[in-house]
């Protein structure tokens, strides 16, 4: 066992290492240790990363093929043994067990798709605690029962759950059912804390099809990324059948990492759109449903993979032609071409969204983060080309750089690192972008609460919704989306509101937005609003007001 997995650690050592010595060396350690079996958990969790990144950075076909065969024998393996299954569990390695609380669209999900691999485990919240929720979420007449010790849920809902159901389909179903806003369940949904047991058949890949397997000679360093051509992404057409393959894999490799982004989790396969790009990657833009979208930027999320596995994803927040915007490798992948792959998702989002600046914010590289501390995520932003926004921060980031150039083997402390993640960051490409987001106006919302209405959040109710959507002539306003929309825009709306009344063409640009964001297309929404220049002078004239 020592002997096999000092050849693991080998394998490991060398994975980002080529040339003709390395790739051999490669192959007949993948030789020896396939032909042996028995593994300890912490041998197949190290062996496993290895085989993952092998698979997305090769060397050769040859590599490539032996990498995918041994993950497959691997899994085999895994799913053969009782006693190592069980080690692994919450490692989520495929046929292993992992155990979490997931978002109600999650769980409900991997009960419709393939409901023998997920089952309840058990409650964070206490019997009494999931009764009151209970009643909140259920219909007056059918919770009625639950009311003064009448009946105890567990039980009643086992009385009423029908022959082929169990205890996790009547929450699902009960859920599903309530009229309740999505966000409000989400969180009812989590203050039950349910806990399921997932154990994934089946290994995180794309359609072979949408593969263009690449072997390298090399990688790509970071310091190299300013010699590279800026190449133009080839968009797929994907079907329903191959998007909804995308989503798949994208939420089931998130679950095995134990997380979840709203993007991913609130899409659908006609919000998908796939790009192929060089050295094997591939890109998934994927926006949300109409019920789920941010009233006034615009939340999307990415997946990227490499060679068909996933190996990156985060979030992008656009407003006008800024986006906010993150990067989370996953741990098998790091040490490949990260820097580059980020430099890919950059020019991605610019052609794509026509953006002209990026925003990364404070969690991203480390602010009550760790793992952005441990994996030095503010040097991958700063070879990128960001700089903190923070003048205190931005001295200490040239004094590290210098360091890092000057002193062999230099890296910056945890605490320096902390420090660093007390700013936002920026990257601009052209100075006539807008130089604020959705942060900012959340800032200017609170200060024109507190200014103009002394704190009144009376002064947002019915009669001041119904007078807005008057002005912008929305005759649909009290659809759920719509008012939803209305209710975030009114505070800065009516902050000037002189100006809007008189404006037509402001009230005119208003009126499309809010119908594309309520019903229609998030990158027509987009477009829309940066080619409007009445509604960012109008913002811009608040956060030079109420700014802060």
């Amino acid at each position: 066992m020592n002997k096999q997995y000092a050849y693991i650690a080998q394998l490991y050592s060398i994975r980002n290492h080529y040339g003709n010595d390395a790739a051999a060396k490669k192959v007949r350690l993948l030789n020896d240790i396939r032909h042996q079996q028995a593994m300890h958990k912490k041998a197949v969790q190290l062996y496993h990363d290895c085989l993952l990144f092998l698979i997305a950075y090769p060397d050769s076909k040859t590599i490539y093929s032996i990498a995918i065969q041994s993950l497959q024998q691997l899994y085999l393996h895994i799913q053969s043994n009782e006693k190592l299954k069980k080690s692994l569990y919450n490692s989520g390695i495929t046929h292993s067990t992992i155990c979490a609380a997931f978002s109600f669209e999650i769980v409900k999900w991997l009960r419709k798709i393939n409901p023998t691999e997920i089952k309840l485990y058990s409650f964070n919240a206490s019997d009494s605690q999931i009764q009151s929720i209970l009643s909140v979420v259920m219909p007056k007449v059918e919770s009625e029962i639950l009311q003064d010790a009448n009946a105890e849920w567990r039980g009643w809902l086992k009385r009423i759950m029908k022959e082929e159901e169990d205890l996790l389909d009547m929450l699902i179903a009960i859920f599903d059912g309530s009229t309740i806003r999505p966000e409000a369940k989400d969180e009812l949904w989590n203050a039950i804390g349910i806990n399921v047991e997932i154990n994934f058949s089946t290994h995180c890949k794309i359609p072979g099809h949408l593969i263009k397997p690449f072997y390298h000679r090399s990688l790509i360093g970071k310091h190299q990324k300013k010699h590279l051509p800026v190449l133009k992404p080839l968009r797929i057409q994907l079907n329903k059948k191959e998007a909804e393959q995308v989503i798949e894999c994208s939420r089931k490799v998130l679950i095995g990492h134990l997380r979840e982004i709203d993007p991913i989790t609130f899409t659908a396969a006609g919000l998908i759109d796939y790009y192929q790009l060089p050295r094997g990657i591939s890109i998934a833009l994927m926006g949300m449903v109409p019920e789920r979208r941010h009233p006034i930027d615009s939340y999307f999320g990415y997946m990227v993979y490499k060679n068909g596995l996933p190996i990156a994803y985060a979030g992008s927040w656009i407003l006008f032609n800024s986006g906010r915007i993150g990067l989370n490798v996953f741990p098998a992948y790091r040490g490949g071409e990260s820097q580059y792959i980020f430099q890919q998702v950059l020019q991605l989002h610019q052609q794509v969204y026509n953006l002209k600046r990026f925003t990364v914010d404070p969690y991203q590289i480390g602010k009550e983060n760790t793992d952005g501390i441990h994996s030095g995520a503010f040097w991958v932003y700063h070879h990128a080309g960001f700089r903190p926004i923070l003048k205190a921060q931005q001295e200490i980031a040239e004094a590290e750089a210098l360091k890092i150039k000057t002193t062999p083997g230099y890296r910056s402390t945890k605490n320096i690192l902390k420090i660093l993640a007390d700013s936002r960051l920026q990257l601009m490409y052209n100075k006539s972008a807008v130089k604020f987001d959705a942060t900012d106006l959340s800032i200017v919302w609170s200060v024109i609460l507190e200014k103009k209405y002394n704190n009144n959040r009376r002064r947002l109710n019915d009669n001041s919704i119904k007078k807005l959507a008057s002005l912008l002539q929305l005759k649909n306003y009290q659809e759920e989306k719509m008012r939803f929309i209305l209710q975030n825009w009114y505070m800065l709306l009516v902050a000037n509101e002189k100006e809007l009344a008189e404006n037509k063409s402001l009230q005119k640009i208003l009126k499309k937005l809010f119908m594309l964001k309520a019903t229609g297309s998030e990158e027509e929404y987009i477009m829309e609003m940066q080619k409007s220049v009445l509604l960012r002078k109008f913002i811009e004239d608040l956060l030079e007001e109420f700014g802060g």
